[in-house]
């Protein structure tokens, strides 16, 4: 069995193309550094391609698999199809018995709450509309439900006048806000999962004339689309998270697990040694160019 042989990277259709690039390019440099082979394929969101794919490398005899789930349900058949080869998760974290390196969605929900309420300080009401990602996603039920636990905590009335489910898709967001459109309820902000979803708000937004100055749109990922539409004053606010910094973490931990180790000296590293996690950052028209 060669050593260090670092199977893995089946990508969802969530992550936008920028960030997985980005991702794997600095994975695969990672791996160079330690002298790693590394080995990148897509399962495209399939699931029976990634059970597949698992199967394959676990016969092939590799060291660690670097997984992106298709459906976190599935890790524990996934983790027994690898027949005793450590998997580290990454981008859709399943419960807490397995090793996932990626970003603390917590945060980026808490994030856009923190920039909400700092707008709104001279308000004792808020009405807020949020965009979701994928129903059963860890993203989405962690970014959304921060997001809401935060404003609920703050001293604001705060009304949450629509929520659904766009699918982290551009064309699905702009069909839903058209629908909560035509209910003529009031809004003050709008919160997405991620920038695709906030850029489709605002297509709706030019659509029907709307000023975006009038109710803020926030979204998550601080792609190139969206940094783009900050620099033009439309898109008010995103959360970057580091896709180098999540490669490179993730190829350290598969590289200590692949030896027999554990992740506690991995720089993020929770005291369960289960997580580690790369920050995420804070990305408005004051530092946008910085993430270009």
């Amino acid at each position: 069995m060669q050593q260090h042989r670092h199977r893995g990277w089946q990508w969802n259709k969530d992550i936008p193309y920028s960030i997985r690039s980005s991702l794997i390019e600095a994975a695969k440099k990672e791996a160079e550094k330690i002298g790693a082979e590394f080995v990148a394929e897509d399962a495209e969101g399939v699931l029976e391609t990634q059970v597949a794919q698992i199967k394959k490398a676990a016969q092939e005899g590799y060291d660690v698999i670097l997984c992106n789930p298709i459906n976190t349900d599935t890790a524990l058949e996934l983790e027994e199809i690898a027949g005793g080869i450590p998997i580290v998760f990454y981008n859709s974290c399943p419960d807490d018995k397995y090793v996932y390196v990626g970003s603390s969605e917590a945060d980026a929900g808490r994030y856009q709450a923190e920039y909400i309420l700092d707008k709104s300080q001279g308000k004792d009401e808020i009405n807020v509309v949020i965009m979701q990602g994928e129903l059963g996603h860890s993203a989405t039920k962690g970014r959304t439900d921060s997001l809401v636990q935060a404003l609920k905590e703050s001293d604001k009335n705060i009304n949450i006048v629509f929520k659904d489910t766009a699918n982290w898709d551009q064309g699905q967001a702009k069909d839903l806000f058209n629908i909560f459109l035509s209910t003529g309820q009031p809004y003050d902000f709008v919160a997405s999962n991620n920038d695709s979803m906030a850029l489709g708000v605002l297509d709706a937004y030019a659509e029907n004339n709307i000023n975006p100055a009038d109710a803020p749109v926030l979204g998550v990922d601080a792609t190139t689309d969206g940094c783009a539409s900050i620099e033009d004053g439309k898109m008010v606010f995103t959360v970057y998270q580091s896709a180098k910094g999540q490669g490179e973490y993730a190829v350290k931990a598969a590289a200590e697990l692949a030896k027999g180790g554990s992740i506690s000296n991995i720089e993020g590293a929770t005291e369960d040694n289960k997580y580690v996690y790369v920050p995420f950052e804070k990305v408005d028209s004051s530092n946008v160019s910085q993430y270009k």
